[in-house]
C-alpha cells in the first residue's frame, strides 16, 4: 500500500468506467427546509449527523497544515481514498444539494459519477460514494423549526 502523507490514494478507475451524471432537478417536497443531515456510512452503519449551516465539507484531515474539514472520514475504512476537500453540501433554495470539490477519486450519486463544480440535489435515501467509501443520506427533521 502507498502511504504518502498527505496524498490521496488515486483508485484504478479505467478497470471499471462509470457514467457522467447529468445535474437534473428531482421532485421536492416545498415547504420542507431540511437543515439536519445524517450520513450513514455503509457498511459499518456509523451514522454521522450534521446541521446544514452555509456549506460543510465532508472529506479528510491534513493535521500537518491545519487541514480539518467539517465531516472528517480520515477514520473510517478507505478513508485514504477521500479527497481533504472531497465534497460539500449546501442549501440552494429550499433544496439540499452536493458539489463534487475536483476531488481526485470523484464521487458517485447513485452508482452515476457527478461532475466536479455541479450542483446535484440529495433526497432521503440517496447514496453517495467517495472513492469507494459508500454512504447513505437521511434527511431529518430539525425539532428546532
Amino acid at each position: 500500500m502507498d502511504n504518502r502523507k498527505g496524498e490521496t490514494r488515486r483508485l484504478n478507475q479505467e478497470q471499471n468506467p462509470v457514467p457522467m451524471a447529468v445535474p437534473e432537478t428531482r421532485p421536492h417536497h416545498r415547504g420542507i427546509r431540511e437543515t439536519r443531515v445524517a450520513l450513514r456510512i455503509l457498511p459499518i452503519q456509523v451514522e454521522l449527523v450534521f446541521n446544514l449551516q452555509g456549506a460543510v465539507v465532508v472529506g479528510r484531515a491534513h493535521p500537518e497544515s491545519g487541514f480539518y474539514p467539517d465531516i472528517d472520514l480520515t477514520a473510517f475504512p478507505d478513508g485514504d481514498l477521500v479527497s481533504r476537500e472531497h465534497l460539500f453540501f449546501k442549501l440552494d433554495d429550499d433544496r439540499l444539494v452536493a458539489v463534487d470539490n475536483n476531488s481526485a477519486n470523484g464521487t458517485l450519486l447513485n452508482g452515476v459519477r457527478m461532475m466536479p463544480q455541479e450542483a446535484y440535489p440529495i433526497t432521503h435515501g440517496d447514496e453517495l460514494t467517495l472513492g469507494r467509501m459508500r454512504m447513505q443520506v437521511e434527511l431529518l427533521t430539525n425539532p428546532y423549526d
